[in-house]
């Protein structure tokens, strides 16, 4: 038996993979002062539900995958380590200057963010490595003591080393590591070359930083969870989320904590490109993950996923940068629990503050008071309020209208209209954030299908559908758990890099055939530590590259020869070209490119998981339709069938309006829209093409 656990803001998903297969879903409310109590709850509840004890069900378990928002929600709360950056002497300012540049270029109101380490936690060392790894000033550590007794004075609980040069000669930061280790023996260190061997400086000390203020925190939440399980019985593998669309080993995770940022949004778009195999005659697709907090997006480009190079935590330029490439989700504070508010003005807004799980929406009926996204679709009649989570937890309607009548107070409405307006407020803000990240990556959204995942995700998609003018969208049978579902199936990955500046005109295959043998020899010991057989295992080489005089390198996917070696530069130079003039609509056949790193991802295959649960349906099955008021914008309350999910018949073409009930959410069906659930236990929705609509004309601004 297989599970995996997704850790969001407001509920806790538990995926199970039986040893027949089959697939069971399960849903706990997180417990945020200590995530591993809520997992415990939902790890009791799996056991229970299959009549054995939690013991016995934790030892036949062969791996526990895990995503979590611990990290992220810790850096954002500033609940990091107190950690001490250790650079070079006169690049103090680092963390400070960054790389420039600004969202509003002449707005001079703005405050200058704060450094990720501030700056008297900030200390220089008197060392110089040049850029071609030679050593101007060598590091002496009998010069280090007055620097320990000012760490064990500000009880320093982590420490981020980050030395010019050291991707090329890290002997100064080694040296550095055995002192500090020999010093402070129970004090974590980051190691710049060793977190991220990248030339970028700002971006090497980012991350470092960033990896050093977790290390505590996650290594101590990773160890007694871990811990926890084995005095439970547990005996299979411990595998984490990373940012990058794969998983790692529990060691590694706790090495590396910043690889485990995005550890729970990254697996949204894993699961969605899965379901997205199964559509015919569509590459692309919008993911959108809405849960109780927040509200992710990504994108599936010709069945890939994109990945970013510019991975922030908080605004661009005023957050802090991670340094490493990531899966491209975009995340907005609007989930089932996002506040409704109405500003000095009298304009109702939606979020970004949020409920959470404590005490949750008014209609929880566990203290909370505000109107949030959750009452609204309860007032409108979306939500059933005896079949939420399956009938586990009743929602108090009485409150939920209670709630949403201060605001409706406020902007003169009936309860009705304020409710469907909280709908329409988020579904814009959704809309917008959706926009934006598809203008940006030249993607139109009325040639890709819509694939919902989240349990809130129901209450508005078809609406959201229409504003993006989306013709079909994908409800996935495991859609409200779909994190869950993508760690279920997700790779063992992970990426090495060696810094090895070089130009395709004056290239030395000697050395750079020496470098990607080293890459191969990484990979290859990561599988050999890994100790588990696969189902297949694969490396991928890139380089990181540009035009001469460019600033910045774009990846560039290159292949090997039969002998694993590089004989031919031409192919990596076409090669080039052509990611060039894909991502810039330009190409340059006569300019040197320059090479700065070499990169080998491996890719492991760990599940053959089909991710399909109650496949098996009884043909003889009658259709069981129930009546209720559901609230429509501009149509008011209208008689709406109510399905349940296991009622539908395979490949049954249905009509709106409707809402099609199941255990983790409500799917609100508007009229004339037609929907049938296919072959892979999946629902399609098929939005009708509006007679007023014109033909798309991509120079228009008819979209945005």
């Amino acid at each position: 038996m297989r599970l995996s656990v997704d850790t969001g803001g407001t509920f806790t998903d538990l995926l199970i993979e039986k040893n027949d297969s089959t697939i069971s879903v399960f849903k706990v409310p997180t417990t945020p002062s200590n995530p591993s109590i809520g997992i415990l709850k939902g790890v009791n509840k799996v056991a229970e539900s299959l009549n054995l004890s939690t013991e016995n069900f934790l030892s036949n378990l062969t791996s526990f995958t895990h995503a979590t928002t611990h990290a992220i929600n810790a850096i954002l709360t500033k609940k990091i380590a107190k950690t001490a950056f250790i650079c070079t002497e006169g690049h103090r300012d680092t963390l400070l200057f960054r790389e420039g540049g600004r969202i509003e270029i002449f707005n001079f109101t703005v405050e200058y963010p704060d450094p990720y380490i501030p700056r008297h936690l900030t200390f220089e060392i008197p060392e110089r490595v040049y850029y071609d790894g030679s050593i101007s000033k060598k590091l002496q550590t009998k010069n280090l003591e007055v620097l320990i007794k000012k760490l064990k004075k500000l009880k320093i609980e982590s420490i981020a080393v980050c030395l010019l040069w050291s991707t090329v000669n890290p002997k100064h930061e080694l040296k550095l590591e055995q002192y500090f280790k020999k010093k402070l023996p129970n004090v974590p260190i980051s190691l710049s070359h060793k977190v991220n061997p990248i030339l970028r400086e700002y971006r090497r000390a980012s991350s470092t930083s960033i990896d050093a203020s977790l290390k505590p925190l996650m290594s101590t939440y990773l160890n007694n969870l871990n811990n926890l399980l084995l005095r439970k019985g547990f005996q299979g593998k411990f595998f984490m989320v990373t940012s990058q669309g794969g998983v790692l080993d529990l060691q590694s995770s706790a090495n590396t904590p910043i690889h485990l940022i995005n550890s729970g949004p990254s697996m949204a778009p894993v699961g969605g490109n899965f379901y997205l195999n199964n559509l015919k005659n569509i590459n692309n697709a919008i993911i959108t993950d809405l849960g109780g907090t927040t509200f992710d997006i990504s994108l599936i480009k010709d069945g890939k996923i994109p990945r970013t190079h510019e991975t922030w935590i908080g605004q661009k330029y005023r957050g802090h940068m991670t340094g490493f490439p990531s899966v491209d989700v975009r995340s907005i504070g609007a989930g089932g629990g996002s506040i409704a508010w109405v500003d000095d003005g009298g304009l109702l807004h939606v979020g970004p503050q949020s409920a959470g799980s404590k005490p949750g929406p008014s209609c929880y009926d566990n203290g909370g008071k505000n109107p949030t996204v959750t009452d609204a679709a309860l007032v409108c009649g979306i939500l059933n309020p005896k079949y939420f989570l399956g009938g586990e937890l009743i929602l108090n309607l009485s409150k939920a209208r209670k709630s949403i009548n201060k605001i409706a107070k406020k902007l003169n409405m009936s309860n009705y209209e304020t409710a469907i307006s909280i709908l329409e407020v988020v579904t814009e803000n959704m809309a917008q954030e959706i926009k934006n990240l598809t203008i940006h990556q030249g993607f139109n959204p009325s040639q890709s299908a819509l694939i919902a995942g989240g349990g809130a995700s129901g209450i508005n998609i078809v609406n959201l559908a229409k504003k993006l003018d989306c013709k079909v969208i994908l409800i996935p049978n495991l859609g409200p758990v779909l994190s869950a579902a993508g760690a279920m199936i997700a790779d063992i990955t992970n990426e090495f890099s060696i810094t090895m500046p070089v130009t395709t005109k004056n290239i030395n295959f000697s050395k750079i055939n020496t470098t990607v043998r080293s890459l191969r020899q990484k990979c290859e010991k990561f599988i050999e530590n890994t100790k588990l057989k696969f189902l297949s295992k694969k490396i991928l080489y890139f380089i990181e590259a540009k035009y001469t005089d460019q600033v910045w390198e774009i990846e560039v996917p290159i292949n090997l020869n039969k002998e694993n070696k590089i004989s031919n530069i031409k192919d990596i130079e076409s090669a080039f070209h052509k990611k060039h003039k894909e991502l810039f609509e330009i190409e340059d056949l006569d300019s040197n490119i320059e090479i700065i790193q070499w990169k080998a991802r491996v890719i492991c295959k760990i599940s053959k998981t089909k991710l399909i649960s109650n496949k098996n349906r009884d043909k003889k099955l009658k259709d069981k339709i129930e009546k209720r008021n559901v609230y429509f914008k501009n149509k008011g309350l209208v008689k709406t069938n109510i399905l349940n999910y296991k009622n539908l018949k395979l490949n049954r073409q249905y009509i709106g309006p409707a809402v099609i009930e199941t255990k983790f959410t409500s799917v609100l069906i508007e009229p004339n829209v037609r929907f049938r659930l296919n072959d892979q236990n999946c629902l399609e929705l098929f939005i009708p093409k509006n007679k007023k609509d014109k033909k798309f004309d991509e120079r228009s601004t008819y979209l945005w």
